[in-house]
């Protein structure tokens, strides 16, 4: 794994400044040697441990040490934010000349603030699920799918659940309870290993539907984030992460079709691989193949994990009335209200979160149920997503 500099220097910076302030600060003339080396030995363990993480994450393979991993980030995150928080309001005081002493109390305020918003985020804030709705009109849907129900689940990124089976069952159990006529995942299964899936099918055996499970790769279901020594241990890891999400129940679509028929009637479910645009991953997308017998049928749905993907070659040049993505797990930090939601993914993709009309074609983006990077989610539940089709009046 490549150490970007401007990571390093972030992690040192993080760690130093607050801790020599608040030395210089508080306890270079007030506290005796013993308590001083004690703190610079906390110092330095969080320096050393979070550069040796940095510079050792691609050693690390066993989802159990991964996630041992993370949480450490996250009690850094905790620890340092905190103190910066308080270090920048201490600093304000420092310089206004002492004058006003409700600077310093307001540091010791967002302290708290910025202590219990990391420790929400990351203990409450990523179980938090919820349940989207939306109706989703289509012209021309035959008479026999008017009312179809969708269930699309996205990102589950399992390794980033860790230990963490039992607090998943309650949004297992409900979305068996939607009775679904079909269920879709969008991609990202996984974090990056197939090992990451064990221990799940328990949970996976209980989400039933009336027609089928379906299924498409995301990005990190081709394991290319890790940076492998041997092409063959790779290989081996891609086909066992898609043999686990087979053994999970659902039937992958890699750049195929399904036909969903009722009665005399047909809808057609298209599933193309990750379109690729990092360096990570090369294009694996074949729409021209996934499309192949889908012809006749004038209703078609398309599963593709990156929603970029609609711009760049679906909604200009196909007849696809409806693309169901994920990818973009909201930002997982924003503000989301019934007038208005942001988030720094909005920065970065235009269509993000939620369902999305343009030039008489649709998007419904998940925003997923798992995490990628830091498991934390603050203002973006967590979510899953149920779809009813409508015959467009």
């Amino acid at each position: 794994m490549h150490v970007y500099p401007i990571t390093l220097i972030f992690i040192i910076l993080l760690v130093l400044l607050p801790d020599i302030y608040l030395f210089f600060r508080f306890m270079h003339n007030r506290i005796n040697k013993s308590t001083k080396i004690l703190h610079w030995i906390i110092s330095a363990y969080f320096l050393i441990t979070s550069c040796a993480i940095l510079f050792n994450i691609n050693h690390i393979i066993s989802p159990t040490t991964h996630y041992k991993m993370i949480m450490f980030v996250c009690v850094l995150g905790m620890v340092y934010l905190t103190k910066l928080a308080f270090c920048t309001f201490d600093l304000v005081f420092f310089l206004s000349g002492k004058k006003n002493r409700k600077i310093q109390y307001a540091g010791y305020g967002a302290a708290v603030i910025a202590f219990l918003t990391v420790f929400y985020a990351i203990n409450f804030g990523r179980f938090n699920f919820h349940k989207e709705e939306v109706t989703v009109e289509i012209e021309g849907l035959p008479d026999s799918f008017d009312g179809y129900r969708i269930l699309q689940l996205s990102d589950l990124h399992l390794g980033s659940f860790t230990k963490s089976q039992d607090r998943l069952r309650p949004v297992f159990e409900e979305m068996e309870a939607q009775h679904p006529d079909i269920m879709v995942f969008t991609g990202d299964m996984v974090n990056c290993f197939a090992t990451e899936c064990n221990g799940w099918n328990e949970l996976f055996d209980m989400l039933h539907c009336k027609d089928t499970k379906l299924a498409i790769l995301g990005n990190h279901d081709y394991g290319t984030y890790y940076e492998w020594e041997d092409e063959d241990y790779k290989s081996m890891n891609e086909i066992a992460i898609r043999q686990k999400i087979r053994d999970f129940g659902f039937k992958l679509l890699l750049n195929s079709n399904h036909l969903i028929t009722r009665g005399n009637d047909t809808i057609a479910i298209i599933g193309v691989e990750n379109w690729g645009t990092s360096k990570h991953l090369e294009n694996k997308a074949d729409f021209a193949k996934a499309y192949k017998g889908t012809e006749p049928y004038k209703v078609k749905i398309l599963l593709s994990h990156d929603p970029s993907t609609w711009e760049r070659g679906v909604r200009d040049t196909s007849d696809v009335q409806l693309t169901l993505s994920g990818h973009t797990h909201g930002g997982q930090v924003g503000i989301d209200t019934p007038w208005f939601k942001i988030s720094p993914s909005r920065l970065m993709i235009r269509y993000w979160d939620g369902l999305f009309e343009s030039k008489g074609k649709q998007i419904n983006v998940s925003r997923g149920l798992g995490c990628v990077g830091m498991p934390a989610r603050l203002g973006i539940s967590p979510s899953y997503t149920v779809i009813t089709l409508k015959k467009k009046k």
